[in-house]
């Protein structure tokens, strides 16, 4: 029978692929699968049950800050991969949109850093959460690489993002296909996927290379959530995923494509 040690020297959860990341620069490991819930575990393995909470930076359209519907039943990471990769299964909304938050709930996850354009409904909106063990966490949320990046080099009175990145110990860095996908403003039930181009515009804009070196010289992992039901569909999902992990793993990481 396969113990929590066994499941920490293996990655064996369903429906998530680790990829070993060799040459670049950044993480060593890739944990990629379609559900974004299925983050939590995947951060869970990362971080083993040892060292700080990890500062999460996330690239997604979404902001997926919903609290859990029973934030205080998420477990520990102490609990181990298995207790969360069954909480993220079977707890978690199939919406995929507290999975965040359950990880602070988890304690897996400090500060967060939330490239995001848009707020499903129900999404916290202050820019601290407290967790039910009482532990606050610090929200900051920015639309774009392009303006995380000037808040980096040039901040601004109030701006976040230079002060959780230096205070973070670890980082997990997080993207969601569907960050490079647009609604249609003749049909808001249709996605269209972004071209690799303004893929590359908006991953790595001008003068953003600062900025990504203070994220990947931290960065522990990197998760994927493919989400092919928000990006157009198997087939449409299929080839965005090709186009940006050109950008992502080529030109960001500086590694081979998975």
């Amino acid at each position: 029978m396969e113990t929590e040690d066994d499941a920490l020297r293996h990655l064996r959860l369903a429906g998530v692929i680790r990829l070993g990341l060799g040459g670049g620069r950044g993480p060593n490991d890739a944990y990629v699968f379609d559900p974004h819930r299925l983050a939590l575990p995947s951060w869970a393995f990362a971080l083993g049950e040892a060292g700080p909470p990890a500062l999460l930076v996330t690239l997604d359209r979404h902001l997926d800050t919903v609290v859990p519907a029973h934030p205080e039943a998420v477990p520990d990471r102490s609990a181990g991969v298995r207790a969360l990769d069954e909480h993220a299964r079977y707890a978690l909304d199939v919406r995929n949109y507290d999975h965040l938050l359950a990880a602070m709930e988890a304690g897996l996850v400090g500060d967060a850093l939330l490239v995001a354009r848009a707020r499903p409904r129900g999404a916290f909106a202050g820019e601290t959460y407290v967790d039910t063990r009482g532990r606050a966490h610090r929200l900051v949320v920015v639309p774009t690489v392009d303006r995380a990046a000037e808040a980096w080099n040039h901040p601004a009175p109030g701006d976040a993002v230079r002060e959780v990145l230096e205070g973070a110990e670890r980082v997990l860095l997080d993207v969601d296909l569907d960050c490079f996908t647009s609604l249609s403003d003749a049909d808001p039930t249709t996605v269209l996927p972004w071209p690799k181009g303004i893929i590359r515009e908006f991953l790595l804009p001008e003068g953003s290379e600062p900025f990504w070196d203070a994220v990947l010289e931290k960065t522990v992992a990197l998760t994927l959530a493919r989400e092919p039901h928000h990006c157009g569909g198997l087939l449409a999902s299929g080839e965005l995923f090709r186009d940006v992990a050109e950008v992502l793993f080529r030109e960001l990481l500086r590694t081979g494509l998975p």
